[in-house]
């Protein structure tokens, strides 16, 4: 079996590895995984808001992603692949067990309680409050933009919505969220 290197600026390509992989090669499979572990947890985390939840999540992505290397044809970029099986386990997820995607992502404690980091509690309150209003196709596309920092064009392929469509739509979710936190300015 090959070495790999995830910090060498000529390791293998995602889909070089994946051929690899389906070729039977576990290493390459784990190259994979820590690669874009990170990402996964993230997209996982934005939906579920539960750290726990997410890191289950994320295992069961990579899981499901293994058992179907084989129908992975190359169409999309291997982060594309990852993000559409750990997004839709993440909202079946929520669906499933009525979770509130939307419920906000415990903070930890710095022991310092000022009122300048009270008043930023309170406007990232009013700020995922009012991202929680959102209609979903608004606010989707817009999470994916600030939050997951994905091109347009990316968000476009992921919800299969046209290009221009997508930049409409956060257009109008950034205005409408202007108009909700107008008090805050």
């Amino acid at each position: 079996m090959a070495e790999y290197d995830t910090d060498s600026a000529v390791a293998d390509s995602d889909q070089e590895l994946v051929a690899l992989a389906q070729e039977g090669d576990l290493e390459a499979f784990g190259v994979l995984v820590r690669r874009h572990q990170g990402f996964v947890f993230g997209v996982i985390l934005r939906v579920v808001k539960n750290r726990s939840t997410a890191e289950d999540l994320a295992q069961d992505t990579f899981l499901r992603a293994f058992k179907n290397l084989n129908g992975f044809r190359g169409d999309a970029q291997v982060r594309s692949w990852l993000y559409r099986i750990g997004n839709n386990l993440a909202i079946n997820h929520v669906t499933r067990n009525r979770e509130n995607p939307t419920e906000v992502v415990p903070e930890r404690s710095t022991g310092r309680s000022t009122a300048r980091s009270a008043e930023q509690r309170d406007l990232k309150e009013a700020m995922e409050a009012a991202i929680a209003e959102l209609p979903e196709d608004l606010r989707r596309p817009l999470v994916m933009r600030e939050y997951e920092h994905c091109s347009y064009e990316h968000i476009a392929y992921e919800l299969d919505v046209p290009l221009n469509t997508i930049r409409t739509r956060i257009f109008r979710a950034k205005r409408a969220l202007q108009g909700s936190l107008e008090e805050w300015r």
